[in-house]
């Protein structure tokens, strides 16, 4: 009994240690489960912001992308718009040309009709000669 009460006086503080390390055990267990269930709820959260960042930095990129065509393609309509102003004097000079043709056009087919219907007796030697010295 003494050898038996010696040992539980040594034994019965560790076992008391036991106890209070078992329940700290428990209570770290239970603040590392809250802080994992934390850790997981920012990496959910730091997984959806990152989607949505690499979503956006795409969005972004197309932008550019269509921004740069777009500019491209006024860079070429300006070139081509002052090219052709060079035109532009020409252009005008044939526009009043045809408008004076468009008003001649009737007399030219009068006086036509006129050297066919004058020039139809006649033989081809002279309707040659009166259309290349007369008319």
């Amino acid at each position: 009994m003494r050898d038996y009460h010696i040992q539980s006086k040594i034994v019965r503080p560790k076992l008391k240690m036991l106890e209070m390390k078992t329940i700290e055990l428990q209570k770290a267990k239970e603040e590392l489960a809250a802080a994992q269930a934390d850790l997981d709820a920012v990496n959910a959260l730091k997984d959806s912001l990152r989607k949505s960042y690499d979503e956006r930095l795409a969005a972004k990129q197309e932008l550019e992308t269509k921004a740069a065509k777009t500019k491209k393609k006024m860079e070429q309509a300006n070139r081509l718009i002052n090219s052709l102003d060079d035109n532009k004097v020409r252009w005008i000079e044939k526009r009043n040309v045809f408008k004076q043709t468009k008003k001649e056009l009737v007399g030219n087919v009068a006086k036509a009709c006129a050297f066919v219907s004058y020039c139809g007796p006649f033989n081809s030697q002279f309707r040659k000669v009166l259309a290349e010295q007369s008319f």
